[in-house]
């Protein structure tokens, strides 16, 4: 095994373990790249294959070969793979002939017979059971992910666990099998249309196809309909035997581990994959925009005017990037105070932002705008982006504003190391881009090297008069809408069974570790600085980064306005400060402030380097008491919520959640307590100013992170902050009263352009109050709708393809609200026409819970692993156990769950059932398009009542 590490740190904590990357080649050429981190109880693990769309372009084998590698291997996944073999072999034969041919008759006889040996084969499938070992060896959060460039598998899982992951996942890698592919190809199809009906995912095919022409990532990553519907097993075979060698992938790992005990155990099980190199694939080599090139797209938003300049950016191993992102970041920046933010902060565009991209073999730079509504041409907002686009090229900014842009460069590289899965993403984003962990931390040093004029020659270089101008006009693009395919679902007989595969992993010996809890004394250092207000302090251990999080107790749920409120407070100064001169100052130091707000919590973010925090905090205090009003701004509010409303209604998924909340809460649904527009065009700053002075007036958590110690942050704070106004308790959590239903009902919105149906359910429980009801409320949660083996997701999705997304759960009020009633909610996404097949088999699995007692231990294992697996960073540390406080816990109540679900069986989940959801109407909220599904027979799930919009959304 050969070692190449990478150890030039040119970072403030270099000498820390945790920022460090080393690199293994291992002896078929595998790169193995280590990062250890012990500050979580967990690994990050994947793998990445450089190997993605543009290898493959317009035919979707990439993702589809993603898809097939959760269908295990020749040992994974079977009972007697030698038999199995015999008629996969026939079905990938005639798939073969499938593709050759065009002739209706014949496709379907194919399709049949294909069908029949699918389900042949079935009877020696075990399905789901590279999932169900991944979670019996600790593991949660199993996905992947297809690029352009790339295809990665990852998880995380618990580290006693690291032989069986390395066993599990270099085995999948050696010999993978193409079984219930019928199945999947159903499944791909229903992804296509979920990206279909996706407000602007069309826009965006069609952009990409005639920037990128005629590289392969004109093509989307997912394939042509055509090419799905011909699909060649063969073809998938010849990518993998291509591009799935060693020498072509990297197994990432960042966690709690020892190098020198994993390298063995690395090297014992993925030197097992194929050596090999790559095909050696010339780069197609994009042509310049010739001047000005012209193109409209069709967006189905009237009223909305907006374009976009495209320009020929630059690939991921550019010397220029680093200088590009200051560019751009001098268009759009974090505080805004870039010269497009500025013609929005000013009302000059109703939106504009710069987008700068960058793939393996190209790039996308490109700035949007969005004209003001009626009276604001094209030719007239293109030349506003153009001035400010040459104020660049001209030098036409301060010395005080590029150093302070290349501060928040640094700080954004700084943050990105913070936490094991942030920087596994980087990790993972390097390699598959060619490059190591080196060339990621001399990025960082290029910052420092970079000069004005350095700025002003990639600006010309870059934002030349050669573009691609694209607008907008108002209309839509038809959708492949793929008719129902006519055969029999495909039901393995042996779905809780194990392979011998399986039997032997349970010989590899185990260490017994206990999930890692929070501990409220010690992870968290905790002061009351008044009655009302409570500081929270973590220690940051990696860099010079703070953060201050103000969080006062009351949210949107119960003072609406708040949502307006968010966004106005960005866009104003102070009495002795104007807006500019306000964040020009935070940049300066490296420091940004921010505005957000949830259900319970209105906060106010600050960042900054801990040795300007001083300043920081002063700025923000006088901010607080001083923030000047200024009714120009909601001009801006209401542009937005003009936008937000007509969108609103194209999307599928927000129709169906404003329906869902209309039948859980009644009038109380967000989407009907929200501002309507004719209310925010009344809205003055005076007034909303007065409700920020109410909000900061109430009960509130103070939440740092940095390195000083508590008692200078607490002088610091109370210098700056005026704690002695904070007198008003808060009743977060705040509780929306459920609704009660008598009978079944079906709630319909239609959507004649949509090619899937959204669909919810809905029935209100008991109120569970006992610890005991509560945690077999989890494990009901996980064995109904939690993971892929979960029943919905088994029967809806893996069995019949009659969905992508299937899901459901329980959900619990907070601990803090004794005697209230919880909530059973799913949901599933499907074809329009396999609506009623879908919701039949959801229906009859929510009528008749099956129990299936062998699910039990793995039911359990998934929520000891995310327990474990989802321990908290230390930035986030102090908000985790702050809500469990508000929740009315004193110490971290998973320990408590783990050691109650440890006693539980499945009499336990089938009697929380009972209880809580057997025999209760049902109430289904579907979103969909009515002319493709059966009224009549939906109405044999309950009474229909069609809403309409002005019923869901104020």
């Amino acid at each position: 095994m050969m070692l190449c590490a990478c150890c030039s740190y040119q970072m403030q904590a270099e000498n820390l373990k945790t920022l460090r990357v080393d690199e293994y080649k291992l002896d078929n050429g595998l790169t193995v790249w280590l990062n250890e981190d012990h500050s979580q109880p967990k690994i990050f693990g994947a793998v990445v294959v450089k190997a993605g769309a543009k290898d493959c372009p317009d035919t979707g084998i990439a993702h589809y070969f993603e898809h097939m590698m959760f269908k295990g291997t020749d040992r994974i996944g079977t009972l007697d793979y030698d038999a199995e073999k015999v008629l996969l072999d026939s079905i990938v034969m005639k798939y073969d002939e499938l593709a050759a041919t065009e002739d209706v008759v014949k496709r379907a006889r194919l399709q049949r017979e294909i069908n029949e040996l699918s389900i042949r084969s079935s009877d020696y499938v075990i399905p789901n059971e590279f999932n169900r070992l991944i979670t019996q060896y600790g593991g949660s959060g199993l996905n992947a992910a297809t690029s352009y460039d790339a295809t990665i598998y990852f998880n995380t899982f618990s580290p006693q666990y690291m032989a069986q992951w390395a066993e599990i996942n270099s085995e999948r890698l050696v010999n993978p099998v193409f079984r219930l592919f019928q199945s999947e190809l159903e499944t791909v199809y229903e992804e296509k249309n979920m990206y279909g009906d996706f407000i602007g995912g069309q826009v965006m095919d069609t952009l990409l196809s005639r920037y990128f022409r005629p590289h392969p990532y004109a093509y989307p990553i997912i394939g042509s309909t055509k090419n799905l519907k011909n699909p060649s097993l063969t073809e998938m075979r010849k990518f993998f035997d291509e591009y799935y060698v060693a020498s072509n992938m990297a197994l990432i790992l960042s966690g709690d581990f020892e190098t020198e005990k994993v390298l063995p155990i690395l090297q014992r099980t993925f030197s097992r994959i194929r050596p090999g190199e790559a095909p050696d694939k010339k780069v197609v080599s994009l042509p310049p925009f010739k001047g000005k090139e012209k193109m409209k797209v069709k967006f189905p938003i009237p009223f909305l005017k907006a374009m976009g300049l495209g320009f020929r950016g630059v690939p991921a191993n550019h010397e220029d990037q680093v200088a590009l992102k200051i560019a751009v970041n001098l268009l759009n920046n974090a505080n805004g105070t870039g010269f497009l933010d500025k013609l929005m902060v000013d009302h000059k565009l109703l939106g504009a932002i710069a987008m700068n991209e960058s793939m393996n073999e190209a790039g996308i730079l490109a700035v949007a705008a969005i004209p003001k509504p009626i009276i604001q041409s094209y030719a007239s907002a293109e030349k506003m982006v153009w001035n400010q686009i040459e104020r660049i090229k001209k030098g036409d900014f301060s010395d005080e504003t590029f150093n302070s842009l290349k501060l928040e460069q640094k700080r954004l590289y700084a943050s990105a190391l913070e936490n094991i899965d942030s920087r596994a993403t980087i990790m993972m984003n390097l390699f598959s881009q060619g490059k190591n962990w080196g060339d990621y931390l001399e990025e960082v040093s290029k910052i420092e090297s970079i000069t004005k004029e350095d700025i002003m020659r990639i600006a010309t270089k870059y934002f030349s008069k050669n573009y691609l101008c694209v607008t907008k006009s108002t209309g839509k693009y038809p959708k492949d809408n793929l008719p129902k395919p006519d055969f029999a679902p495909v039901v393995p007989k042996h779905a809780e069974a194990s392979s011998e595969y399986a039997k032997q992993l349970e010989q590899i010996p185990i260490e017994p570790v206990k999930p890692r809890f929070i501990d409220f004394k010690k992870d968290v250092q905790i002061s009351q600085l008044t009655p009302l207000v409570t500081l929270y302090a973590t220690p940051n251990p990696l860099n010079d980064i703070f953060t201050l999080n103000l969080s006062f107790g009351i949210g949107f749920l119960e003072q609406p306005k708040l949502m307006q409120l968010a966004n106005y407070l960005q866009f104003l100064g102070t009495d002795s400060l104007t807006f500019d001169q306000f964040r020009t100052r935070l940049q300066a130091i490296g420091s940004t402030i921010s505005f957000d707000v949830t259900t319970d919590h209105f906060i106010i973010k600050i960042t900054g380097f801990d040795n300007h925090i001083d300043e920081t905090v002063a700025l923000a205090g006088d901010f607080l008491l001083h923030a000047k009003a200024d009714d120009k701004k909601i001009r801006q509010l209401v542009d937005d919520a003009k936008v937000t409303q007509k969108a609103f209604f194209k999307s599928s998924d927000n129709v169906a959640n404003a329906l869902l909340e209309k039948v859980r809460y009644g009038e109380q649904s967000r989407y009907l307590k929200k501002l309507s527009l004719a209310q925010i065009k009344k809205l003055k700053g005076k007034d909303l100013l007065d409700i920020f002075d109410r909000v900061r007036r109430v009960e509130c958590n103070l939440h740092y992170c940095g390195t000083l110690p508590s008692d200078k942050v607490i002088t610091l704070i109370k210098q700056h902050i005026p704690l002695e106004d904070i007198t008003v308790a808060s009743h977060s959590p705040y509780i929306q009263e459920l609704q009660s239903y008598d009978k079944p009902f079906v709630y319909f919105v239609n959507m004649p352009d949509a090619s899937q149906s959204i669909i919810y359910s809905y029935v209100k429980g008991n109120a569970v109050d006992d610890k005991h009801s509560r945690h077999a409320s989890r494990l009901f949660s996980v064995y109904f709708g939690g993971d892929m083996s979960s029943l919905m997701f088994q029967e809806i999705r893996e069995f019949r393809s009659y969905a992508y997304r299937a899901s459901g759960r329980y959900r619990l009020p907070s601990n803090a609200h004794k005697g209230k009633p919880g909530e059973f909610t799913t949901i599933l996404s499907t074809q329009a026409d396999k609506t009623l097949d879908a919701l039949g088999i959801l229906h009859s699995l929510i009528r008749e819970m099956p129990l299936k007692p062998e699910k039990m231990e793995a039911v359990k294992q998934t929520v000891t692993n995310q327990l474990n697996n989802d321990f908290p960073s230390f930035r986030t540390l102090s908000e985790k156990v702050a809500d469990y406080r508000m929740d009315g816990f004193e110490s971290d109540p998973g320990e408590e769950l783990l050691n109650d679900i440890a006693t539980m069986d499945m009499d336990d989940i089938a009697r929380f059932y009972r209880e809580n959801i057997s025999n209760r109407p049902i109430v289904y909220v579907i979103a969909g398009n009515e002319r493709r599904i059966d009224m009549d027979k939906l109405a044999s799930f309950g009474t229909i009542i069609k809403v309409k919009k002005k019923e869901i959304y104020n």
